[in-house]
């Protein structure tokens, strides 16, 4: 009974005391800052929003300035492409055909360089070509002009019938004047007796569809 009255008392003294406790302090306000303090604060916002702007730009300079590079890069790359499609196009452009002795007949073989001469002209309809018919030394002088005519002709006939101008082909004939190789052999005379393409138009590159 006497622990008891002991405990009741202990607990009624510290409800008491908890009861009559003082309040907690409160928080003081955030001091304000000196005007100059404020200015300083936003002077420093503003630098750093400054460099931040800095920073973004030059970085977006040097992409701009790559993206720049890598275009002059891509242009150079297809204008070399573009010379080197066009040189090779004039390249077979300027494909002879041979006859046989005494003949204006196109070979079978022959006909294959024609047809891609159709092509490369079909799509560079600005081109005009100069067939130039040619013989070996052997017959007379009046006979291997006649003869390179005919060849001369024999090509041209080919080309218009696979659609090609008349008015954008000129027929010449060198006769025997004009030796590639100027041997008295079989293997010279087979490379005298022949048809000859020069481009005599359009200065543009050359180029395919």
């Amino acid at each position: 009974m006497r622990y008891r009255t002991m405990l009741l008392t202990t607990a009624g003294v510290a409800f008491a005391a908890a009861c009559h406790s003082p309040p907690p302090p409160e928080t003081a306000p955030a001091p304000t800052p000196s005007p100059e303090v404020a200015m300083q604060n936003v002077f420093n916002q503003d630098s750093a929003d400054a460099v931040a702007r800095a920073v973004a730009d030059s970085v977006e300079r040097v992409r701009q300035a790559e993206l720049a590079r890598k275009a002059a890069a891509d242009s150079a790359e297809r204008v070399r492409m573009a010379e080197a499609k066009s040189t090779e196009l004039r390249s077979e452009l300027g494909v002879m055909v041979h006859f046989g002795v005494g003949q204006s007949r196109l070979q079978a073989e022959d006909m294959t360089a024609l047809d891609r001469k159709v092509a490369i002209l079909n799509a560079n309809p600005a081109v005009r070509l100069r067939i130039t018919g040619a013989c070996d030394d052997r017959g007379s002088t009046r006979y291997n002009e006649a003869l390179g005519e005919r060849r001369a002709a024999a090509v041209s006939k080919y080309l218009v019938g696979k659609g090609i101008d008349v008015a954008r082909l000129d027929r010449v004939s060198s006769g025997e004047t004009a030796p590639i190789d100027a041997g008295d052999t079989e293997a010279a005379w087979s490379q005298n007796r022949r048809a000859e393409f020069l481009i005599v138009s359009s200065n543009t590159m050359l180029a395919m569809n």
